[in-house]
């Protein structure tokens, strides 16, 4: 009774089981990541849309093996096989979108899967009640059934290991999973073929509901035309995915910045500066690259505080920051310690680079206005590694005030190991 196959529909029936692969692989990837209702829109479009395609896939290539007779087909065990195959895509989908699975669960989506897709094709074919029971190939109908569990076995295997990828990388290995797929599909459904032949002189029913022409290349475009639109929501899920992501990790970055960065100045704060420190004292040979610290502190800033609202004395803070930094070479790190002070790590303080800033340093009290208030300062300096070798120490020796005239002057300097700020106990 059969003739010879239609390449066009065999082609059709390809690209169809392709475009279902694909939406399914992406669908399933997508639920380990969803919650609540939107969990469950994933899974019933991934559903319908699986199901579907498979099921059309399977229509069109019947209509790839031409008959003599007019082929038809029974409306309620052909919506029956649509069923099936939905809800074994739902079932399959459901296990396999979970963040954990065992063995037993993928043995259990696999066999939902593998028994959907075998009760869907031979459901379908009988759906076409013919005047004469179809013989049956026992070899061929157990090869059919081998191929559906090992092919929807791999389908969810791949599902599981495709939810850890993201970015383009993982829609070229759906891609290409996809195309795998459906081959594996359309290997299963032309073996059934085989497993399942009508005598040649069998007609179909004549009160068969469906005619044969409406199942065939019309219905794979209607499909292709439904595929093409969930890949097209695809396309759109994953180019917001990638702009949450982008928008979220900005964010991270920014709150990153902000835990290190003073909100009035926008200098490095406290926080900053001891990284800076660490980054330095950690280096491997960090004693062949001696660093300065300079504390420069706002001695009446008590006065300016009192004078100011808070807002004036953000700017005024700003003003004298900037001050601070037109004063200080390039290569200067500059932090806002606290509310009134300021630390400058100089790197390689003898260097000449330095000796215009160091003079203007020495010259620096009263020579920065903020607010109409003329500045005055504390200034106090320290030097690694001769001062001390850990941040806290540093920090402490550059607190002590000096006479700015010593500052820059680093020949004489030593560490002090009883050294006590105003109100410490020496040797703490």
């Amino acid at each position: 009774m059969l003739l010879e196959y239609d390449f066009s529909l065999v082609i059709a029936s390809y690209v169809v089981a392709v475009l279902a692969a694909y939406t399914a692989l992406y669908f399933g990837t997508r639920l380990n990541a969803a919650r609540g209702g939107e969990r469950r829109r994933w899974l019933t479009t991934g559903a319908l849309l699986m199901g579907s395609g498979v099921w059309t896939m399977h229509f069109v290539g019947m209509r790839a093996m031409p008959m003599e007779a007019p082929l038809s087909f029974d409306s309620v065990m052909t919506a029956v096989s649509w069923l099936a195959a939905v809800v074994a895509s739902g079932v399959a989908l459901n296990i396999i979108g979970r963040s954990r699975i065992s063995v037993a669960l993928f043995a259990a989506a696999t066999l939902a899967m593998s028994g959907g897709v075998v009760v869907m094709h031979y459901l379908g074919m009988y759906a076409m009640r013919m005047s004469a029971d179809p013989t049956v190939n026992t070899g061929f109908l157990v090869l059919s059934v081998v191929i559906a569990v090992v092919a929807s076995g791999a389908a969810l295997a791949i599902c599981r290991k495709l939810q850890g990828l993201q970015g383009g990388r993982a829609m070229t290995i759906q891609f290409a999973a996809a195309l795998v797929m459906a081959a594996a599909i359309c290997g299963m459904h032309y073996t059934g073929m085989v497993a399942l032949q009508f005598p040649a002189d069998a007609v179909p029913a004549v009160d068969n509901g469906l005619r044969g022409e409406w199942i065939g290349i019309p219905l794979a475009v209607a499909c292709v035309l439904l595929l093409m639109v969930a890949l097209v929501v695809t396309v759109l899920d994953v180019r917001a995915r990638r702009e949450l992501e982008f928008k979220k990790a900005e964010e991270s970055r920014w709150v990153e910045r902000m835990a290190f960065v003073d909100s009035v100045t926008g200098l490095p704060n406290r926080s900053g500066l001891e990284q800076e420190l660490l980054d330095n004292l950690a280096r491997p040979d960090a004693r062949e690259h001696p660093f300065a610290l300079l504390y420069l502190d706002v001695a009446n800033f008590r006065e300016l505080a009192d004078r100011l609202g808070h807002r004036e004395l953000e700017s005024a803070v700003l003003e004298i920051s900037n001050a601070v930094r037109g004063v200080l070479t390039e290569t200067v790190y500059l932090a806002r310690y606290s509310s009134s002070a300021f630390v400058a790590l100089v790197p390689d303080p003898e260097s000449a680079d330095h000796a215009f800033m160091y003079k203007h340093l020495r010259q620096i009290d009263r020579s920065i206005t903020a607010a109409g208030v003329a500045i005055t300062w504390r200034i106090g300096q320290s030097v690694f590694p001769t001062t001390g070798n850990s941040s806290r120490k540093l920090v402490r020796a550059a607190m002590l005030p000096r006479d700015p005239g010593e500052i820059g002057h680093f020949a004489n300097m030593k560490a002090d190991p009883d050294l006590a700020l105003p109100g410490q106990v020496r040797g703490s």
